[in-house]
C-alpha cells in the first residue's frame, strides 16, 4: 500500500498562498482612498483663481486711473483752449488786437481856402459825431490818425489842438472804420445823422470825404485803460 505524500502537498499549497499574497501586496490601489486629497486640490485651485481675480481687478483699477488721468489732461487742454479763445475775443472787443478787413477810409479837414471860421474848421465834436454814427451802424473797429478808438477814448479840444487818447492831433484827420462799408457809408450820408456837418461841407467848404476800401488795417490800442468813478455791476 502506497502512502500519499501529504507533507509535500501542504508545502506546495503554502508556497502558492504566499506567492498570491505577495502579488496582492505589490499591486497599487486602483483608487485614492484618502478623503482629504480632493479637498486640498480644490482649495489650491480656489486660492489660485482668487489670486488671479485679485490681480485682474488691480490691473483694471490701474487702467481706469490712467484713463481718468488722460481725460483730465484732455479736459484741462479743452478748458485752456476755451480760455484762450475767450481771452482773444475780449482782447479783440477791447481793441487790443489789430483789425483788418473791408471798411471805409474817411478824410475830415478844414476848408482849403478863405479865413478860418467856426463853420469851416474841424472840431472835436465833429469827430465824436462821426465815431458815434460809425458805432451805431456796426463798425468793428475805428481809428483816427492812427489812434485806436476804444471804450474809454476821449476826443477833446484844447485851443487849436484836438486830443485823442491824450495824443495831440491836427487836421487833416484820416478816419478808418472796419465793417460793412455799404452800411457804414449809408449811415454817414444820412442827413439826419450828421445834419450840421453836411451843411458846413456844402455851405462853408468843410472837407469830409468817404471812400470804401476792400481792406483797412487798424492798429491795436496802445494806451492804458484807466477808469475813474467805476462802480461794480450788480450781481442780480
Amino acid at each position: 500500500m502506497k502512502h500519499t505524500p501529504f507533507p509535500y502537498i501542504l508545502i506546495a499549497l503554502g508556497i502558492m498562498i504566499g506567492l498570491f499574497l505577495t502579488a496582492q501586496w505589490k499591486v497599487p490601489p486602483v483608487r485614492n482612498v484618502n478623503p482629504i486629497a480632493p479637498y486640498l486640490a480644490l482649495r489650491d485651485t480656489r486660492n489660485d483663481l482668487a489670486d488671479e481675480q485679485a490681480n485682474l481687478k488691480q490691473e483694471i483699477s490701474n487702467l481706469q486711473k490712467n484713463i481718468d488721468q488722460e481725460n483730465s489732461v484732455k479736459n484741462k487742454d479743452s478748458e485752456s483752449i476755451n480760455l484762450i479763445n475767450q481771452s482773444q475775443r475780449l482782447k479783440d472787443k477791447a481793441g487790443l488786437t489789430k483789425k483788418s478787413g473791408s471798411g471805409l477810409v474817411m478824410t475830415l479837414n478844414d476848408a482849403s481856402s478863405g479865413p478860418g471860421t467856426i463853420d469851416n474848421i474841424t472840431h472835436a465834436a465833429d469827430l465824436r459825431d462821426i465815431v458815434n454814427v460809425l458805432w451805431q451802424n456796426g463798425a468793428e473797429a475805428i481809428s483816427i490818425n492812427g489812434e485806436r478808438v476804444v471804450m474809454n477814448t476821449s476826443i477833446d479840444c484844447i485851443v487849436n489842438t484836438i486830443l485823442i487818447n491824450n495824443t495831440k492831433t491836427t487836421p487833416p484827420f484820416t478816419i478808418l472804420a472796419a465793417g460793412d462799408s455799404y452800411k457804414l457809408e449809408k449811415g454817414l450820408r444820412d442827413s439826419a445823422s450828421l445834419n450840421d456837418l453836411w451843411k458846413r461841407v456844402k455851405n462853408a467848404g468843410l472837407v469830409f470825404e468817404i471812400k470804401s476800401s476792400w481792406k483797412v488795417d487798424i492798429q491795436p490800442f496802445n494806451g492804458s485803460f484807466v477808469l475813474h468813478f467805476a462802480q461794480k455791476a450788480s450781481s442780480k
